[in-house]
């Protein structure tokens, strides 16, 4: 996806190996609450914002009726129940009610986040579910351990810069703790958060994410100061297995929709 403050985008040459690290990283998790909230056979979902299609694709393959939606949806995947469709959350006309909504690593990136949410609420049926994901940097020190000094400083100043430069852009660093909250502003009910995180190891999903970013990121990241040079020696840390880091926090958030009064 790429749209006004939203850093990444589906056309570039990183695009593959940014949705690849994302489905990597966190499709287990996504994969695992989803199946918590809801039955999924036969019923309609609509994934905003697919990238590449993974979860659009596994919520197919389990007999849902999927509508995967994307301002550049090319890199979603043909399946069986699954529709593709070039769709902007925030301009274009509802695409219908579903039984389950999901969004991912989107709302924090729109400078209409809430006018997003609301749209996204309006489209879940009654007793349906909306899952949206987020994530936030972990607090304490970015860098857990760096085989030497120089390193250490690289990646410090790369992620000090990361995190400003998609700020600058729009990102907002306090909506997943503002989130529930919305949640519950605009009518869901059951709502409800969780939290995982953990060390990311060079080379391993985020940290591959991470490398994928920085050439979509390259402007944005020498504007804040940062050198190519600062860039390929980030790059190369972040494929070093020795290299460990304080990654993302990923906070998904659910909620339902009110039932119908006189509806089990």
């Amino acid at each position: 996806m790429r749209t006004k403050g939203y850093a990444f985008d589906n056309a570039s040459e990183q695009a593959g190996s940014h949705h690849d690290a994302l489905a990597d990283l966190l499709d287990g998790s996504t994969r695992e609450l989803l199946g918590e909230l809801t039955e999924l056979d036969g019923k309609r979902c609509l994934e905003v914002a697919a990238g590449a299609g993974s979860i659009a694709a596994w919520l197919a393959e389990r007999a849902a009726e999927v509508v995967a939606t994307d301002i550049a949806p090319q890199h979603i995947p043909a399946r069986a129940r699954l529709a593709v469709r070039r769709h902007d959350i925030v301009a274009d006309e509802p695409l219908g009610i579903f039984d389950l909504v999901h969004a991912r690593l989107l709302l924090g990136h729109l400078p209409r986040r809430e006018e997003a949410l609301r749209r996204m609420v309006a489209a879940v049926a009654p007793g349906g579910v909306l899952l949206v994901g987020e994530f936030t940097p972990a607090p304490g020190n970015f860098v857990t351990y760096a085989p030497d000094e120089a390193t250490a400083d690289v990646l410090t100043r790369y992620m000090a810069a990361h995190t400003a430069a998609l700020v600058a852009a729009g990102f907002d660093l306090a909506w997943p703790q503002r989130a529930p909250a919305a949640f519950v502003a605009a009518g869901l009910t059951e709502v409800a958060f969780q939290v995982r995180g953990g060390s990311w190891r060079g080379g391993d999903p985020g940290c591959r994410l991470l490398r994928a970013s920085i050439p979509q990121l390259r402007d944005a990241l020498l504007a804040q100061g940062l050198t190519d040079a600062d860039l390929a020696a980030a790059t190369e840390a972040l494929g070093d297995h020795r290299v460990i880091v304080n990654g993302f926090h990923f906070i998904q958030i659910s909620g339902r929709a009110a039932r119908r009064r006189g509806a089990a």
